[in-house]
């Protein structure tokens, strides 16, 4: 098993990565001397799989319940997080609750936000059950709901006291959702060295077969990335938000598609349109533009994802959370680790990626 670990000025924690290692979670719990009342808030699809094995784990060392949420980006919002409230307090939990979150990113947000208000904080730990979650959103402490049609509008900074990614979940999932995880991954491979995104895209089918020792190791590598970043800059100051990027344009691009589209999808297009914009502005050149979305070319999209508004995207942009002096903000790249923060470009500008954009995924659909 492989482990990362979060250094903060508060509290480090540890992220555990490996396979057929769900009974860990019992014994790092004790090991940590954590909360005995469990709260589970396991995703619906998950909970089809592994509600329960993890039942099984825990039921027999722990005062336990289980609230089991409904699969969707629409289900990260006001309306569940109550549900969520009602039932600790119907059960019985108070302020000695460790709260476990079982899923996707949803889950992982919603269930984050929730330990962070309930009672004013009460513990967390992330069990990510997608690739998705186990590279992104279980790591380094973001949490959120969607508000008023924006993309985690409300939120807090909120860590886990640990994180454990078992990649034996990954099996059941299906195609889209790996296509899903590979957003956030190949956001990584650029954002980081050349060596990693070689590595990437050489083995990108090896994602799709879920071959554990070389999924294992590119999900070290990105949390290890993540860790580090968020070691260094925990609420998004400063080099936290190189992590952004692509996520401008794919956050706009959710919620003008009624959150109707895989997030991580999302990113590959919001990547593609980064990168255009790079160009556009003179930061990256014709040769690296082209060989860079060769590469996105080799991840097929589905037809829903270019089919946003334009106007609208720019619209949504301007609410953003990333917005500063009432401009968007955008991470911009000139190569492989080379990244500008908070980047400027005009309305014009914005609008003739985003054509880029559109024609490029309608030459890469599924």
């Amino acid at each position: 098993m492989k482990k990362a670990v979060v250094q903060l000025p508060e509290r480090n924690y540890p992220i555990f990565i490996g396979s057929n290692n769900l009974d860990f979670l019992i014994k790092e719990i004790e090991k940590q001397n954590l909360y005995k009342n469990i709260f589970v808030i396991i995703d619906g699809n998950a909970a089809k799989y592994y509600l329960v094995e993890i039942k099984i784990i825990l039921d027999r060392e722990f005062r336990t319940d289980y609230f089991i949420l409904p699969s969707g980006e629409k289900y990260k919002a006001q309306s569940q997080l109550g549900k969520i409230y009602s039932r600790l307090i119907d059960n019985n939990f108070g302020r000695d609750t460790l709260i476990i979150a079982a899923g996707g990113g949803v889950t992982g947000d919603l269930a984050g936000f929730a330990a962070s208000t309930f009672m004013r904080g009460v513990q967390l730990v992330q069990l990510p059950t997608t690739i998705l979650a186990a590279v992104d959103s279980s790591v380094g402490g973001k949490t959120g709901i969607n508000f008023y049609n924006r993309k985690n509008m409300i939120g807090t900074f909120y860590q886990p006291r640990f994180v454990l990614i078992d990649t034996d979940f990954f099996a059941t999932l299906p195609k889209a959702e790996k296509t899903s995880g590979l957003g956030e991954i190949i956001k990584y491979a650029f954002i980081s060295d050349r060596n990693f995104y070689e590595y990437i895209k050489n083995n990108l089918s090896s994602i799709y077969s879920i071959q554990k020792e070389i999924v294992e190791k590119i999900i070290y590598n990105c949390v290890s990335i993540k860790a580090e970043v968020v070691s260094c800059d925990e609420k998004e100051s400063s080099l936290r938000r190189i992590l952004n990027f692509g996520h401008t344009f794919a956050h706009a691009m959710e919620s003008d598609l009624k959150f109707k589209v895989k997030h991580g999808e999302a990113v590959i297009a919001g990547i593609a349109a980064a990168l255009f914009l790079s160009n556009i502005l003179g930061i990256l050149d014709d040769l690296k533009l082209k060989e860079f979305l060769n590469f996105l070319s080799k991840i097929k999209l589905s037809s829903k994802i270019g089919a946003f508004n334009n106007e609208n995207l720019v619209y949504l942009m301007k609410s953003d959370k990333k917005i500063i002096g009432g401009k968007i903000k955008f991470v911009l790249l000139s190569d492989i680790g080379s990244l500008i923060l908070d980047a400027d470009a005009d309305k014009a500008q914005i609008l003739a990626a985003l054509n880029k954009t559109k024609n490029f995924i309608h030459t890469n659909q599924q």
